[in-house]
């Protein structure tokens, strides 16, 4: 939901070295925004189309600008942190009174690059339609607009000026006809779009109307103009969206992913979150013959987020979250359940990337396993118990201070995986494997004494496809021999890194490669830019760095076209993840195998990106 623009701004603003390319890439952007707003200006209207739907704009509000300007328009969101100008605030009386809808409508279409916001006209990379981008408009003004404002003007309106405007404000009243001038049309969009209610509001205070005898003070006259301008759209009532949903409906239909079959029993269990990830409610249902559930629901709260879940085969499934509309209150949300397999055989190993630092008189490791279930089933493990464990990993001789933290389809978001145990082989992880291509990604860092050299080996148990090695140049290198040395690349304050691949692993080959040299201390300070720790953000940071520095430097066509492939698409089933990633955030910290800080963290981090799926 969010907007590339955006992104690429956001993140490059997360940091100082950031900062500079994000400016020079905000000029570059900025130069290009106005030589394409010179023809667009020649070519939007400066009226809406039709009659702006402020409740149609304040479902697209919450989609895509709530993030950064708040669900009340309070200028609040969670991204706002990130933008280099607070976002607006629609509440503010002073901007109601001063906005142009015009204007609004511009920027709306054009954004404001120098704030952080991307267009959302012909240029955005997804682009809201015209139309709607004036339903935005009408969601803004009533955003700050309170309904008492409303209340008081249509009294004022009532007795002063229905007479002469008429009920519709049409300028057809019953004293119309008897006035010197006809009565303005105040359904007339061109007038109100190219005006602010400061404009009319001086005009009648300061010009009055001619033949009209009125006294109204300037509280009455802010209130009638607002009220006025209702007629040039439909005024959606903030309050009234908070009002709980009186009946909603949420059914789907169970299926087998496995062999396409409809699932004929079972129980599906229906759990509401609020914004803040808060479990607000759980209903359970059966499955009905035909595979379909059913859930009515009253008086629901109107901003929970639903998910449901079926226990199949001693597994729960999830299906993918969604929100209640108060337009039509009625979800479709299947679940899709899959036959179990034991055979090792359609696990593979897609990529492991390894990422290298240098601290002190030791190496520090980072590994990533971007991993596939080639079958139609979940791979349970061998044994058929996935406590018994399902994936088989394992750690170099002499390798210390072991860690596991696991994403879902993305290399963004890396959390605890308990579910990692150590057996006398080696370790395991315990958590059953969805079909699909990059579907569970784990995180193994570790490290191991160096003084002048040292061999890191140990068995890959599955097929993979690809594996490299990025290190800083600090005077170690690989001594290559299946390795391919893929050269070096200047990545600006971080140093110079080396980069090294292979393909073509067979499960039960050793994944092995030998270190030689002593660090540089001329070149010391390369290590500085990757970190003295294995804190979690710094070792995510580096692989997502890895993977996109791979991408530029590494020539093996195997590996570009290994890593194009498996570029996770945003979909639903990342925000299920994502839920589910906060649950199993949550039951770390509880069982202590985090602090508090590091938790709270994380969590925040998730809660930002899910509010933004959502």
């Amino acid at each position: 939901m969010k907007n590339r623009e955006f992104l690429i701004f956001s993140r490059l603003a997360s940091n100082p070295r950031g900062k500079v390319i994000g400016l020079v890439l905000l000029l570059l952007l900025v130069g290009l925004s106005l030589s394409l707003a010179a023809v667009a200006n020649a070519q939007e209207p400066l009226e809406p189309p039709s009659t702006p739907d402020g409740e149609n704009g304040s479902q697209l509000f919450a989609d895509r600008c709530a993030n950064c300007h708040g669900t009340a328009g309070e200028g609040n969101g969670e991204m706002a942190g990130d933008l280099p100008m607070p976002p607006r605030d629609f509440t503010d009386q002073a901007y109601r009174r001063t906005a142009v809808p015009a204007t609004m409508f511009q920027t709306i279409t054009e954004g404001r690059l120098e704030a952080g916001m991307p267009p959302f006209g012909a240029t955005s990379s997804n682009p809201i339609p015209e139309a709607d981008r004036w339903d935005l408009v009408a969601t803004v003004i009533s955003l700050g607009l309170p309904p008492e404002t409303i209340d008081d003007g249509r009294i004022i309106y009532e007795e002063n000026c229905l007479s002469c405007h008429g009920e519709q404000g049409m300028g057809d009243g019953s004293e119309a006809s008897d006035q010197e001038t006809q009565p303005t049309d105040l359904t007339d969009l061109r007038y109100w779009s190219s005006r602010s209610n400061e404009m009319v509001f001086s005009a009648l205070r300061d010009e009055g109307i001619p033949g009209h005898s009125y006294k109204l003070d300037d509280d009455e006259l802010w209130d009638v103009t607002d009220y006025s301008r209702t007629f040039s759209y439909d005024y959606f009532d903030p309050q009234a969206a908070l009002e709980p949903i009186e009946m909603a409906i949420i059914s789907g239909l169970v299926t087998n992913g496995s062999t396409g079959e409809i699932v004929d029993q079972g129980t599906v269990t229906l759990r509401a979150f609020t914004t803040d990830l808060e479990e607000a409610m759980t209903e359970t249902t059966t499955v009905q013959p035909d595979g379909q559930y059913r859930f009515e629901l009253s008086n629901v709260a109107p901003d929970l987020v639903y998910m449901t879940s079926v226990k199949y085969d001693d597994l729960s499934y999830n299906g993918s979250p969604d929100r209640l509309s108060r337009s039509e209150p009625v979800l479709d949300m299947p679940i899709v359940v899959f036959k179990k397999t034991t055979d090792p055989g359609v696990v593979s190993i897609e990529q492991v990337h390894m990422v290298l630092e240098f601290v002190e008189d030791r190496v520090m490791v980072s590994e990533i396993y971007i991993i596939s279930n080639n079958d139609t089933a979940v791979f349970v493990g061998e044994t058929g118990d996935a406590d018994d464990g399902v994936f088989e990993l394992a750690l170099p001789s002499g390798a210390e201070n072991a860690n596991f933290q696991r994403s879902f389809g993305s290399v963004s978001n890396f959390l605890p995986a308990s579910e990692v145990i150590q057996t006398d082989s080696g370790w395991v992880d315990t958590v059953p494997l969805r079909p699909g291509e990059g579907g569970m990604n784990l995180l193994a860092t570790y490290d191991i004494p160096y003084e002048d050299g040292v061999t890191i080996a140990h068995p890959l148990f599955y097929d993979a496809a690809n594996a490299t090695i990025l290190m800083p140049d600090v005077g170690i290198s690989v001594l290559e021999g299946d390795w391919i040395d893929q050269g070096t690349q200047q990545m600006g304050a971080a140093g110079t890194f080396l980069s090294y691949a292979r393909s073509g692993l067979e499960a039960d080959e050793e994944l092995s490669f030998e270190l030689d040299g002593r660090v540089n201390r001329a070149n010391r300070s390369n290590t500085a830019s990757v970190g003295t720790s294995l804190d979690g953000d710094s070792i995510t940071g580096m692989i997502i760095g890895a993977s996109v520095f791979l991408l530029v430097v590494v020539g093996a066509a195997f590996t570009v076209r290994s890593w194009q492939n498996n570029i996770p698409e945003a979909e639903t089933n990342d925000t299920e993840q994502l839920l589910q990633a906060v649950a199993n955030l949550d039951d770390a910290y509880a069982a202590g195998a985090m602090d508090e800080s590091q938790y709270q963290k994380q969590r925040e981090k998730l809660m930002r990106e899910l509010a933004a799926m959502w």
